[in-house]
Parts: C-alpha cells; sequence; structure tokens
C-alpha cells in the first residue's frame, strides 16, 4: 500500500498541473469559449482590482521573527529582504499573487549563510516549473534542470490531500473567470457597434442571389459605414430596417454586474471592495471592517507564508506579519481605551506614548521648560549655530575635497 502511493506521479488536478508536470497552461476549454490565462484573467477589472489588492497589502506588512511571544531583533535578513534585488515590498505582493493566480510560489534557495540557512531566495515563474513526486520527494524541473526539495522554496496554495502542486484560480475557477472575460469583450464591442448589426437590408426580389447579397451589403458600407452621413439611395424594392437595442434589453448591466460580484467571490475580497452593486459595509467602524478583511482576505495567505519563512531561519523561531497598523483604530477611539488603561493602572503614560509613536516623558522633569529657562540657557552661550549674526562658513573645506 505504501509502495503505491509513493510510486513516481505527476498531479493533474483540474488539469492545473498537466501530464508532463507543468504548473500552469493556456486554457480553451471554457463554455465562453475565450481563452482564460493569467493575462486575459488580470484583463477583468475586478479581478486586477481584487488580486492587486490583497497582494499589495501582504506586501506592505511588516514580518519579524519570534521565539515565543518574544520578538527577536535584528530581524533575519532572509525575512527582511528576502531577495537583495527586490524590495520587502515587490518580494511578499509577488508571493501572495503568485498563490493567488497559481497557487504556488517557487524560489531557488541562495547558499548557507553562517547561520546555515539560505541569505536569500531567488523567484522562478510558476508557469515555467515541473513538479514531479519521486521516491516520496518532490522535484522540480527548471530550465531543462532538476533541482531536489532541498534547493526550492515552495510555499503551495489551496490543494486536496496528497497534492504536491497547489491550485490557483486560473484553473480552478476558469469557467467564471471565462464568463466575466466574455461579458467584458462584449461590452467593449456593444459600445463599438460591433455586438450587433445597426441595419437590415430587406430586398423584395424574389431572385436575389447571394452573390447580389454580398454586393448590395459591400456598397452600403462603402458608401453609408461608419461616420457617413451621406443620405441611402434605394429602389423601390430594397429596404433598411433599424436595429435598435438598449443594454438593459441586452441584460449587459445585470451580466456586468454579476460578473462583478462573481469576481469579488472568486478572489475572496468582499464585494463592497471590488464596486459589486447591491452589496454594503454593515460594519460599525473602519477597525472590525479591517478585521473581518483580515480573517477572510488576507490570514489564509500570511499563514501560509509565514510557515514557509519560518523554515528559512534557526529553529524555535517562526516569522509573523505584523498587522497592527491596518487594525489601528481612529483618533478617539484609541484615546478612550488608553484613558481606560490608565485609570486602571495596567499601563503607563510611556507605554501609552510608546503605542502612539511618541518618546516617553523625561522621568526628571514634570512640566515643559518654560521661556525664562530657555533664555538663561541662550545667555550661557557665546554664539548659537543659528545665530544671524554668527560668521558663516563652508561647509567643508574645498582643500579636503581636492586633496
Amino acid at each position: 500500500m505504501l509502495n503505491r502511493l509513493l510510486q513516481p506521479k505527476n498531479q493533474n488536478r483540474a488539469a492545473y498541473v498537466d501530464s508532463q508536470g507543468r504548473i500552469s497552461r493556456t486554457w480553451v476549454d471554457t463554455y465562453a469559449g475565450v481563452v482564460v490565462d493569467v493575462a486575459t484573467t488580470l484583463e477583468v477589472p475586478a479581478i486586477w482590482r481584487a488580486v492587486t489588492m490583497i497582494s499589495d497589502d501582504v506586501g506592505s506588512l511588516p514580518i519579524h521573527a519570534y521565539r515565543g511571544e518574544r520578538r527577536l531583533r535584528p530581524t533575519p535578513r532572509i525575512l527582511e529582504r528576502p531577495n537583495p534585488f527586490e524590495t520587502p515590498m515587490e518580494t511578499y505582493s509577488a508571493m501572495a499573487a503568485a498563490l493567488l493566480l497559481h497557487g504556488n510560489y517557487i524560489a531557488l534557495k541562495g547558499p548557507a549563510g553562517l547561520s546555515g540557512y539560505p541569505d536569500y531566495l531567488v523567484p522562478v515563474d510558476p508557469a515555467k516549473v515541473s513538479i514531479i513526486a519521486k521516491d516520496g520527494r518532490k522535484y522540480f524541473r527548471i530550465d531543462e534542470r532538476t533541482y531536489n526539495d532541498e534547493q526550492v522554496f515552495h510555499i503551495k496554495g489551496f490543494s486536496l490531500p496528497g497534492e504536491i502542486a497547489g491550485v490557483g484560480i486560473v484553473a480552478a475557477q476558469r469557467q467564471g473567470i471565462g464568463a466575466a472575460i466574455a461579458v467584458m469583450e462584449y461590452a467593449a464591442r456593444y459600445f463599438d457597434g460591433g455586438a450587433m448589426p445597426s441595419y437590415a437590408i430587406k430586398s423584395e426580389n424574389p431572385d436575389l442571389t447571394q452573390e447580389e447579397a454580398e454586393l448590395l451589403k459591400q456598397k452600403w458600407m462603402e458608401h453609408y459605414g461608419g461616420r457617413s452621413r451621406i443620405p441611402a439611395v434605394l429602389n423601390a424594392s430594397t429596404d433598411i430596417k433599424e436595429l435598435t437595442a438598449n443594454a438593459n434589453d441586452a441584460q449587459l448591466v445585470e451580466a456586468r454586474n454579476q460578473s462583478i460580484l462573481d469576481a469579488a467571490n472568486i478572489v475572496g475580497v468582499p464585494g463592497a471592495a471590488v464596486g459589486a452593486p447591491n452589496t454594503s459595509r454593515t460594519y460599525t467602524n473602519t477597525e472590525l471592517q479591517a478585521l473581518e478583511y483580515i480573517k477572510t482576505s488576507l490570514r489564509p495567505l500570511t499563514t501560509r507564508i509565514e510557515q514557509a519563512m519560518s523554515d528559512l531561519i534557526p529553529r524555535g523561531q517562526t516569522a509573523r506579519f505584523s498587522f497592527d497598523a491596518m487594525l489601528r483604530a481612529d483618533t478617539l477611539t484609541r484615546y478612550q481605551a488608553h484613558k481606560i488603561a490608565l485609570e486602571s493602572g495596567f499601563l503607563t503614560v510611556d507605554e501609552v506614548r510608546q503605542i502612539e509613536n511618541r518618546e516617553p516623558l523625561d522621568d526628571d522633569s514634570d512640566d515643559v521648560a518654560g521661556v525664562d529657562d530657555m533664555e538663561d540657557d541662550i545667555e550661557d552661550d557665546e554664539q548659537l549655530p543659528g545665530d544671524p549674526t554668527a560668521e558663516v562658513g563652508p561647509a567643508f573645506d574645498m582643500e579636503d575635497i581636492n586633496a
């Protein structure tokens, strides 16, 4: 039984990893008849907004190392800047985007540093990677070279038991994405006049041949197509009928509204965040709103990244994102909470000031220095740096510069 489970195999869930082990491919088998890949998926405005919102929010979160509940300083280099050629914002944002779209984030590990762990990561396009399970291990085929699981950093997104690769929205939701792409394309053609013909040419000639019909259509388009305002001259047996339709009759408005809501559900954000109609925020304040967004949209992704990054730092340490900035309440609410904390005695003034990113008070003085004290200090100094009567000299010596 165990030997059969460990036999070499390629995963093919929802055809996301194909028979060759490729993680990504171009989809053409959609009911809407459109191609669904990463590029066309991001062309849908609501999906673009949802994906960039989540990924950039993840990228903007600070990440630190902890031993238990104690934060370690300084932050390990691999957490502070995983890729030396990118800012942390760029790296962690790309991690989240890859997990959403592809279901996998893959990078090559750099050489081990003094701690025995890699000092940096080199990201790889998941669409160019083949993943194969063999003898209980994972192997990665990248640019005609094979790497084992000790050489590759792999964050797996949502998957079912036994699968070696995650599945992203491009593969799992290709039919829903295809419908959104089709609605977007139809809307674009509708406003360009290409969704349906503007006129119908009706001929009462019973002997009209196909060639004559094509010629009549061609002549009409040559003379009266586009923006031409030249009046049409027809014979007695030919009639022109204008075909009119509005967006509501074509159910275009409803279809577009539904596609926006579908996009929010596909990516996993509140409908109101991407402008879905008939959705409203029922939260009483911004703090509860942010908390719900963190729980439903960010936390699943950040937990996967935290646990994977924890494997790149010494044992006993864990990587953890900080959501404090996102959960920061409004000024009045914070000050009311500080007042309760001070009156209850479980926070000091300096601790409250630290929460508000302010310098601690001077313990040696209970009040602020007055004007008289400042005048005494001025009298003790012969000349202050800011005194306008002081002789101004050069900021640096040119001889030293030229030396």
